[in-house]
């Protein structure tokens, strides 16, 4: 039995490993090739990549590679539009400028963080609506700038989603400390009432034991000491009742700190996957 659990806590090892190792492929070695870009009714070549990011993350990071390159983007007919962009790196043509058409696509509908990232490369000011506008003789060339630009969006999605998984966490542990606090105010406050209550009940003592010395006095006097005793047991009842609700709360706030510390350990686990991914 023993061995069975061994080799199940193995096979589960090894699992994990082939899901890190998949991982990492995507990130790191994502490669372009030439395929097709369906947008509606048109259908054109295109330099496609696979990027492990949902279509917003990669649309985002796209936008941000251009716009470092100083190309502005436009959404024209389902695809961000950049005019004049040189795809060549070398040799003749590396002056002349290219439109370039991206649009995105989720491959897989059971794959939530996965995209198709495809390029068509026209000729600058090439119209489209007229049928395909594909430049051919720079499917190649498209292909190896996706190559570059998929490093970018990695690092670049990834430097993103570190800092907003670090903001949801500094968030969650403002609110931490705030639950503390409330417990340590819940705590005192607990402490306060139970030494009320401590001081109401040896008053009553003591107003219970005057009103006994007066047991036989004229009824004015028994009276002003009874009404004093009935007011020292309704305080009572008040004491207990707020130290009952008070306690409520702080067990309520605990659970929260409990709740609380479980979101932020998971957080934390997750920005360090993500930093091990841009590691």
């Amino acid at each position: 039995m023993c061995a069975i659990n061994q080799n199940l806590l193995i096979m589960k090892k090894l699992h994990l490993l082939l899901i890190a190792g998949v991982i990492l492929q995507l990130n790191t070695s994502a490669q372009a090739f030439l395929g097709q870009s369906t947008n509606g009714k048109m259908v054109q070549a295109a330099a496609a990549v696979r990027l492990p990011f949902n279509n917003d993350q990669v649309e985002t990071a796209v936008k941000a590679w251009l716009s470092q390159k100083g190309y502005s983007t436009s959404n024209t007919h389902g695809y961000i539009l950049s005019r004049g962009v040189p795809l060549a790196t070398g040799g003749a043509g590396v002056g002349e400028g290219s439109d370039l058409y991206f649009s995105t696509s989720s491959p897989d509908r059971k794959v939530k963080d996965m995209t198709l990232l495809t390029l068509v490369p026209a000729k600058k000011n090439q119209p489209i609506t007229g049928g395909s506008f594909v430049d051919s003789s720079k499917l190649d060339d498209a292909r190896v700038y996706l190559d570059s630009l998929a490093g970018f969006v990695s690092a670049y999605t990834t430097g993103v989603q570190i800092g907003d998984q670090q903001e949801s966490l500094r968030k969650a542990q403002k609110k931490m400390g705030q639950l503390r606090n409330d417990s340590t105010d819940d705590e005192t406050r607990i402490r306060n009432l139970q030494s009320d209550l401590a001081q109401n009940k040896a008053d009553q003592v003591k107003a219970s034991a005057e009103l006994q010395n007066y047991i036989g006095a004229d009824t004015d006097k028994k009276q002003k000491y009874q009404k004093r005793l009935n007011k020292l047991l309704d305080k009572q009842s008040t004491l207990e009742k707020k130290i009952r609700n008070t306690q409520s709360d702080l067990a309520d706030t605990k659970a929260g700190i409990a709740k609380q510390q479980s979101a932020i350990d998971q957080m934390q686990q997750t920005l360090e996957t993500v930093r091990n991914r841009q590691r």
